[in-house]
This record gives C-alpha cells, sequence and structure tokens, in this order.
C-alpha cells in the first residue's frame, strides 16, 4: 500500500508532477485540431480528459503548497502566498492573449484565412480593441483554448483560501459547501459573462470547484496518511472506468468498426464539460482513487528518463501549459497550410512534445526553484519590494 502524501521539506511526491505533466502534454495534442495523435489521449477513453485531471491536482498541489501557512500563519498569511500566485497566472494569461492574438491575426492576414482569429475569437481585439482589452483584462474577454486561466485565477483568488482555511477545522464542511455550489450552479445554470460565449464561461468556475476543492480536501487526509483501501472502492471505481471506456468506444474511430458499439452513443444524454457533468465528476474521481492507492508516491518507475522527463513538465506547469496554447497555435496553422496528413500530425506531435520537454528540463537546469522564468521573477521581486516599503513607511 503506497505511503502517505510526503509534508514540506520531505521526499516530493512524485505522482503529482508526472500526471500533472501528462495532462499538460495531452491538452498540447488535444487542441491541435484534426489530430490523429488526439485519439490516444484520455478523452477517448472515458468521459473525462486532461483538463479534469489538471484542475483536479491544482487542488491537491496547491493544499501541499499552502495548506500550512493558512493552518500554522493564519488567513491573511495564507492568503498572501496565494496572492501572489494569482498574480503570476494572471499576468502569464494577458501575455498569451497579446501573443496568441497578435500571431493569429498575422497568421489571418498573411495567408488570407479569417478562420486563424474567427475561429479562436481574437478577432474582437481588430473589431472592437479597447472594449476587448478592458474585457480581457477583467477575465470576461476569453477567446477559445485560452479560457482555463481564468478559471484558476478566480478559483485561487476568491474560492480556494476559504477552502485552506476550512479544512483544519471543518474539512467534511467545506465538501459539503462546495457540492452544494456545484449542484446549484448546474440547477439554476449559475456562471460568470463572457464575450464570446453566450451562456457564459467555458469552465464554469461555479461548478469546476468543486474538483480542486476535492484536490485539496484529498491532500489534507493524506498529509494525516494514508487513504483508506476499500475493496468495495476500488471495485466501483474499476468498473465505472471500465463501463466509460466502453460506452466511449474508442475503436470506433478505426475504420469499418464504426458501428461496433456497446451502448448507444446519447444513453447517457449531454455530458456538460462547462457544468462539469456528474458523468465526467465520478471519472476523473475514480482514476485519481485508483492512482492513490496504486501508486507510491517514489514509485520507482517514476524516477525513469522518461517518467522523469514528463514530471518535470508537471513541475512547471505554468510555463509549460502557456508555451503548448502557442505551440497548438502554430501547429494549427502548420497543418492547415501544409496539408493535414497523417504524417505531418505525427511530426507536429512530437515536435511540439520535444519542445516543452526541453524547456522542462532547460527550467529544472536552471535550478529556479519553481520554475519561473525570469519574467515573473522580476514582477514578483517588484512587489515585494513594493510591499516592504509601504511597511517601513507605515
Amino acid at each position: 500500500m503506497p505511503t502517505s502524501i510526503p509534508s514540506s521539506g520531505t521526499q516530493r511526491d512524485l505522482r503529482i508532477d508526472f500526471f500533472r505533466g501528462l495532462a499538460l502534454l495531452f491538452i498540447f495534442v488535444d487542441h491541435v485540431p484534426d489530430n490523429v495523435v488526439g485519439r490516444f489521449t484520455l478523452r477517448n477513453f472515458g468521459f473525462a480528459d486532461a483538463a479534469e485531471v489538471f484542475v483536479l491536482l491544482a487542488g491537491f498541489s496547491a493544499m501541499l503548497a499552502y495548506g500550512r501557512t493558512f493552518e500554522h500563519q493564519g488567513f491573511r498569511a495564507g492568503l498572501g502566498r496565494v496572492f501572489d500566485r494569482v498574480r503570476d497566472i494572471y499576468l502569464w494569461h494577458l501575455a498569451l492573449i497579446v501573443i496568441c492574438g497578435v500571431g493569429l491575426t498575422l497568421a489571418a492576414s498573411y495567408f488570407a484565412n479569417t478562420s486563424y482569429a474567427n475561429n479562436i475569437g481574437v478577432h474582437v481585439f481588430s473589431s472592437d480593441p479597447v472594449r476587448s482589452t478592458v474585457m480581457a483584462a477583467a477575465l470576461v474577454n476569453q477567446p477559445n483554448m485560452l479560457n482555463i486561466l481564468p478559471l484558476y485565477i478566480v478559483l485561487l483568488m476568491f474560492w480556494l483560501p476559504v477552502v485552506l482555511w476550512l479544512l483544519p477545522r471543518y474539512p467534511w464542511q467545506a465538501l459539503v459547501l462546495s457540492v452544494g455550489l456545484w449542484a446549484l450552479a448546474n440547477l439554476l445554470d449559475l456562471n460568470l459573462p463572457s464575450q464570446q460565449h453566450a451562456k457564459g464561461w467555458v469552465f464554469n468556475p461555479f461548478a469546476w470547484q468543486l474538483l480542486i476543492t476535492i484536490g485539496a480536501v484529498t491532500a489534507h487526509f493524506t498529509l494525516k496518511g494514508p487513504l483508506p483501501v476499500s475493496r468495495l472502492l476500488v471495485v466501483v471505481a474499476a468498473a465505472y472506468l471500465t463501463f466509460s471506456f466502453l460506452y466511449v468506444a474508442p475503436w470506433t474511430q478505426i475504420r469499418g468498426l464504426e458501428s461496433w458499439r456497446v451502448f448507444a452513443p446519447d444513453l447517457l444524454g449531454n455530458m456538460n464539460k462547462t457544468y462539469l457533468s456528474p458523468w465526467r465528476l465520478a471519472n476523473v474521481v475514480a482514476l485519481g482513487y485508483l492512482a492513490m492507492i496504486l501508486l507510491s508516491p517514489q514509485s520507482q518507475w517514476l524516477s525513469r528518463a522518461w517518467a522523469t522527463g514528463i514530471g518535470r513538465c508537471g513541475r512547471h506547469s505554468l510555463e509549460i501549459f502557456s508555451l503548448g496554447t502557442v505551440l497548438s497555435f502554430a501547429g494549427w496553422v502548420l497543418l492547415s497550410e501544409a496539408g493535414n496528413g497523417i504524417v505531418l500530425q505525427i511530426l507536429v506531435s512530437i515536435l511540439g512534445i520535444g519542445i516543452m520537454w526541453g524547456t522542462a528540463w532547460a527550467l529544472a537546469l536552471r535550478g529556479r526553484g519553481s520554475g519561473e522564468l525570469a519574467f515573473g521573477q522580476a514582477i514578483r521581486k517588484y512587489f515585494s519590494d513594493r510591499r516592504a516599503q509601504q511597511l517601513q513607511q507605515a
């Protein structure tokens, strides 16, 4: 049976970095349209995809990173640490919008193909630059495939501090509160406004907060000891994952097997991703439970070269996610203009993963702790110095 998650100052839980890195690679591959390699990512083998895994692990790692601060130094100190991270993510998000917006607009102009800008939604910066810029700063303008970082920003700023403060005191109440909010979001269609989508955010924070809460609650209990191993839960989780696999029927993507289904494709209705459908939620929770009880935090295979490379991507998640997003847009343009052949699709995927892998390796080699680039460190130093000056003046 695997040991519990190491506390701060002991060995790092290699599972978190590995699966977060794997999710990032899947997200890159999935974001390249009509990519044959995307047939082998998580979304084709069950109800959930890499986004659910990534958000679940975000809650888990956030508890490990900030939980002790909230518990021992108080809410204000913990809030300060979380806000430092929120600031970094916000600045990276804005930089990503600028880079992708300018790049896709130039591609649309050069290749005379407006879909590069229109399909992603960055054309609004040309048609209404002032309003669109203000809306982007307010997180209302969220171009397609650039909408997951706003989810993190809102959850880390307004939800996670409450959860981290509650966990040492009322862990089950925190989970019940989260489930209640998720249920209300689904019943009442609660969402935040979006410039691109009339129904609101693609990743609805009122619903997706449940995943980050489950991750944080799980980390809280694993710090106290291993998760209980229940044969019944193992059987139920494995049975559900088998059912989801059979329902999705990935083999139907093979020519000649399109109609070979065990279940009708519309049997379960719409598995809404925006509101985190119960089917998707149960899928990622089942995956997480089995991974926690079957894999040790220091499993030998996690130390092998290939696993370490994936783990480095997970350890530097903000930078690698941003890079993967830019690369997915570049891959899209390249495939559209050079011919969307299978060989080229595979080459684009291999090249993109290689660049992400190499960048993560370079970040680790530089030994920058959290792996932040000089840009992020400079911003953090500026605000830290400014805060120190204000304290001295006070």
